[in-house]
Parts: structure tokens; C-alpha cells; sequence
């Protein structure tokens, strides 16, 4: 589990793609005692495996990961247009028994891509993300609902589940610890909806067809 408070924002060093899966390279600030082999870690969201570490030239700490054909269908890694090297990545490790919940639960599975509608400043450094998400999820999202977005852990500021957008605003911090000011309009975006809300709505989906089957009088 992960909290969508982003650790550190890393660098990918190394990129290798085949057939259905890739494995790359990220340099990272991260100490190496959180990225042990086999340590779980949230790379734009996705939970994937530490399978080595070692050093880079400039002395930061180098991991690697495997990802397999369902990370690469739900996240830009596996998108054409993905550059690899040089790529920003969103980066947290696991969330450890007794470390504050400082954002919201996050599981690591990513949901969808959905697409980057707006990503603008606004006023005093604030920055506007409009999101679109395919309809199947709407029944996920909800204003002062949480959402995380390539990772990070953020508050729904408006939405509409009509037209299937929602918004956030972005404070001056999360643009400086994250890699969300870089998301070009028209671009993926990693989204894993609260695991509560989909918990909820996918319950009453369920109960709610029989409750009303009750409730309606037989001829």
C-alpha cells in the first residue's frame, strides 16, 4: 500500500522494451535502504518490484524494474510516444506499518489512462488539471472525492460525471515535488481511483438491483 505523497521525482537512465513487457532504470535521491531487492515502490502509480540496485555515476542510487503487459497497457510506459531516457517518474515506497497516512490509501494498481484536458496556471503559482476519464468510471468520482493522479494523492475540486472530467487544483508544492507540471494537454495520465469509493459503488451496484426487485409489487 502507498499513501500518494510522492518521495522523490526520478530520473529513468536505462529503458528496454520487448515484445510485451520492459525493464528500465531509474536513478533516484531515495536512500538504498528503501529500495532492498524485491521492495515494493509506486512509479507513477504503478506497484512494481525492485530487481536490482546499484550506483550511478554521480553517486545516487539506481534501481531497476520489471513491468509486464498489464503496466504497460494501463500506464504511459507502455504508450509509443514514450520517450524512456530522460523521463521524470513519480516515485514512493511502500507504506510501512506505523508511517503517518498523510494522503490516502493508495494500492499501486493503476486503474486507467485518461487524458490531460487542461494543465495551466492560474494565480500565486496555483495550477488547474482537467482530466477526462472514460464513462465506465464515473460512478467512481465525486467533488472532495480523492483521486490519484500518476501517483500523487489529490482532492477532487470539481467534476462531471456527465461529461466524465474532473478537476484539481495543484498547490505550488505539489508542482515542485511531483512531475504533474510537465503533463502536456492532450497527454496519458496514470489514474487510480479511492479504493473505498470503487468499494462502495461497486457494492450498491450489486445490492441495490435485488433491494428494488424486493420493493417492487408482483402482478
Amino acid at each position: 500500500m502507498f499513501t500518494g505523497l510522492i518521495r522523490d521525482v526520478g530520473k529513468i537512465v536505462g529503458w528496454q522494451r520487448r515484445s510485451d513487457s520492459a525493464q528500465f532504470s531509474i536513478e533516484t535521491a531515495l536512500p538504498v535502504a528503501e529500495l532492498s531487492l524485491g521492495a515494493s515502490i509506486a512509479c507513477n502509480g504503478a506497484c512494481l518490484t525492485v530487481v536490482s540496485v546499484d550506483k550511478s555515476s554521480s553517486g545516487c542510487n539506481v534501481f531497476q524494474v520489471d513491468a509486464g503487459p498489464q503496466t504497460l497497457a494501463l500506464t504511459r510506459f507502455g504508450k509509443s510516444d514514450f520517450a524512456g531516457i530522460g523521463e521524470l517518474v513519480n516515485l514512493e515506497p511502500a507504506l510501512r506499518m506505523g508511517d503517518a497516512l498523510g494522503g490516502h490509501l493508495v494500492s499501486g494498481h493503476v486503474d486507467t489512462l485518461a487524458k490531460v484536458l487542461v494543465n495551466d496556471s492560474t494565480v500565486d503559482g496555483f495550477w488547474r488539471l482537467k482530466i477526462e476519464f472514460a464513462a465506465e468510471f464515473s460512478k467512481y468520482v465525486f467533488k472532495k472525492g480523492s483521486v490519484a493522479v500518476s501517483g500523487v494523492s489529490l482532492t477532487i475540486a470539481d467534476c462531471n460525471t456527465d461529461e466524465h472530467w474532473l478537476e484539481i487544483m495543484l498547490i505550488p508544492h505539489t508542482l515542485a515535488q511531483t512531475n504533474l507540471q510537465q503533463l502536456q494537454c492532450g497527454a496519458p495520465v496514470e489514474i487510480e481511483f479511492d479504493s473505498q469509493a470503487k468499494m462502495v459503488a461497486d457494492m450498491l451496484a450489486v445490492m441495490l438491483p435485488t433491494q428494488l426487485k424486493t420493493l417492487i409489487p408482483k402482478n
